[in-house]
Parts: structure tokens; C-alpha cells; sequence
């Protein structure tokens, strides 16, 4: 476990195309293309640098999906053509403190742009010359080629207000954008091609407070015998007390949020470790702290403490595998 510092695990999803012909859409007009099932590309993104903390800043980062190229279904009423027409949709609010921007979260919007198209999401139509995958026969049948428009781009984030915390995350599995392909103008299809879906990420900015002065926090539980292990953090033999310590550069004295920011076991509200039966569960006075959930607490001058403690569990499931296991995750201060 980690106290400021953390390497991700990402759950990367790719789709694949199905080995059966699937039904057209209701709707889906001469010349579409669609998904079946959904091509939910993971966005990777670098890092975004920001000159300040405070609400209003931006950081601009690159992204690339995972996988790259995609399949897709097409129908056609008029043999092979290609899909030339893109649309793209937002499904996240509108952001009410900056025009063309989108809420991820309480403490960040952002702007989401297609290296292929000169517009940010969301458009109505547009032409690329270029694109070469389409239907490749009449009736239904598979995209001509794996198809990659629409794999790669920009971010920008913009911060809803002053982080104080060094750094802002965001969890995986929300959709950014999609993407929809088809052959004739005005004839939009009805099913997307892509679903951008961000992975577990955790973004830097300039630091103004910092847990345990920035240190790692280790939390070894050691030898595990996986008979004794429980469903319940409160049963569980295998717990670790940690100390945290909060400190600023500034003389805050206000209440904050400390966050974790974590990939879910999908359990027990527990973090998720390299063993899919055991996970740790993180409690503040002896309530558990969710995953990409927070504690309320406070600082005084700049400064204050808390003790936290980390608890072994097991998914109730089957009894966990012997092995080696690791987890991973990071506290952050953010304000209220």
C-alpha cells in the first residue's frame, strides 16, 4: 500500500469482434457501422502539467486507446464504400463554470479532442477523405479492415476548484466519448463504434500539502494462512495501524477530504490486489473508507494526524490461492 506514491494496475478492456453475425440494429440505416459487442477502448493518458492548484487551471495530456485498431459490423444496401461520416457524443454534464467543457468529477472538468477531426467532442458530422474502413459487401458482414480513426488524441483537464492535495484521480470504467461511423451524409448510425472509457488514473499537480511527508506507506501483513482468513475486516487476523501525519506549505485550517484512490476488489469495498480472493480494506475510526471514497477530517495551521488501519480479507468466494500477493494505492488531501 502506498501513502503518496503509487504504480497502477490497470484493468485494460478490449472487445473483440463477435464469431456470429449479429442482428441490424433497429434503426440502423443504409451504410452504417456499429459494434457488436461494444469496442470499450481504455484511454491511456500521459502525464498533464500544471502551473498551478488553483480552480480554473488546466493541464493538457495526449491520450492513446487500448487496443488501437478495433473491429465493427457495417450494413450495405449498395456493395463495399467506406465510412466516412463521424458523429461523437458526451454523456457526462455540460461543466457550469467553463463553456465547451465536460464535469469528470467534483474536482475536474475536461475537453476531450480526436487527433482526426479539428473539433472537440461532441460533433454532429464530420468528413474525413481519408478513412478506408467500411462495409465491405451489401447486406450485414464485418468492417472492411480494423478500423483506428478516433484512437488517439488530447485531454485537457480543468480544475473546479483549488487542490491542495498534490494530486486529483479519477476511477476507471467512465465513458469520455464515443464515436459513431457511416457511409452517407445525414444517415447517421444508430450504435456507436467506440466507447472511450477512462482507466484508474492519477493525475499530478503542484503541491501544497503533503501525508507523511510524501513517504511510502508499507503495510505487510506477512505469512497469510488462507484457512483463517475472513469475509469481514472486523474478524480479520490480519490487520496493520498506520499513522498519518498532514502538513502544508501554507497555514490551512479548514476541513478536508483525505481520498483513496484505488482500483475496487469488486468485494467487500475492498482494494484490489494481484490475488482476485483477497483484498485489503482501509477503516478511519472504524469505518471503512470505500475505494475512490474519502474520510472527513481537519487541518489546524497548515497541520494534522489521523491513525488509519488496513484489514486482509477474502472474497467469501473460495479460499484464496497460496502465493505471493500485492495491492496498490494512494491517499490524497483534496478539499471538501
Amino acid at each position: 500500500m502506498n501513502g503518496k506514491k503509487i504504480i497502477m494496475l490497470p484493468l485494460l478492456l478490449a472487445a473483440a469482434a463477435a464469431s456470429a453475425t449479429p442482428s441490424l440494429p433497429p434503426g440502423m440505416p443504409d451504410g452504417g457501422c456499429w459494434a457488436d459487442p461494444m469496442n470499450k477502448l481504455q484511454v491511456k493518458v500521459g502525464t498533464a502539467t500544471f502551473s498551478a492548484n488553483t480552480e480554473g487551471s488546466t493541464g493538457k495530456v495526449s491520450f492513446q486507446t487500448t487496443p488501437k485498431y478495433y473491429p465493427g459490423w457495417c450494413y450495405s444496401q449498395h456493395g463495399p464504400d467506406r465510412a466516412k461520416y463521424f458523429r461523437s457524443k458526451v454523456k457526462n454534464p455540460q461543466s457550469e463554470k467553463q463553456s465547451g467543457y465536460f464535469k469528470l468529477s467534483d474536482d475536474i472538468d475536461y475537453r476531450l479532442e480526436f487527433d482526426d477531426f479539428t473539433t472537440a467532442a461532441p460533433f454532429e458530422e464530420y468528413y474525413v477523405q481519408s478513412a478506408g474502413a467500411g462495409p465491405n459487401n451489401s447486406g450485414i458482414g464485418p468492417i472492411d479492415n480494423y478500423a483506428a480513426i478516433g484512437n488517439a488524441g488530447t485531454i485537457t483537464f480543468r480544475l473546479r476548484r483549488t487542490i491542495i492535495g498534490g494530486a486529483f484521480s479519477y476511477p476507471s470504467g467512465i465513458e469520455l466519448a464515443n464515436l459513431y461511423r457511416y457511409v452517407y451524409s445525414g444517415f447517421p448510425s444508430t450504435v456507436p463504434m467506440i466507447e472511450l472509457i477512462t482507466e484508474q488514473t492519477l493525475v499530478p499537480i503542484p503541491v501544497e500539502c503533503r501525508i507523511n511527508n510524501g513517504q511510502t506507506i508499507s503495510v505487510a501483513f506477512g505469512n497469510v494462512d488462507s484457512s483463517l482468513v475472513t469475509a469481514s475486516p472486523a474478524s480479520s487476523p490480519y490487520r496493520a495501524d498506520r499513522s498519518l501525519t498532514y502538513k502544508c506549505n501554507t497555514a490551512l485550517t479548514q476541513d478536508i477530504n483525505v481520498s483513496l484512490a484505488a482500483e475496487p476488489a469488486g468485494f467487500g469495498d475492498a482494494i484490489k490486489t494481484s490475488n482476485p480472493d483477497l483484498g485489503v480494506v482501509m477503516q478511519y475510526h472504524s469505518q471503512t473508507v470505500k475505494p475512490n471514497g474519502a474520510f472527513k477530517t481537519r487541518l489546524i495551521d497548515g497541520q494534522g494526524s489521523d491513525n488509519v488501519s488496513f484489514a486482509l480479507v477474502g472474497s467469501g468466494a473460495k479460499k484464496p490461492v497460496t502465493g505471493p500477493f500485492s495491492g496498490s494505492a494512494t491517499l490524497i488531501i483534496t478539499n471538501l
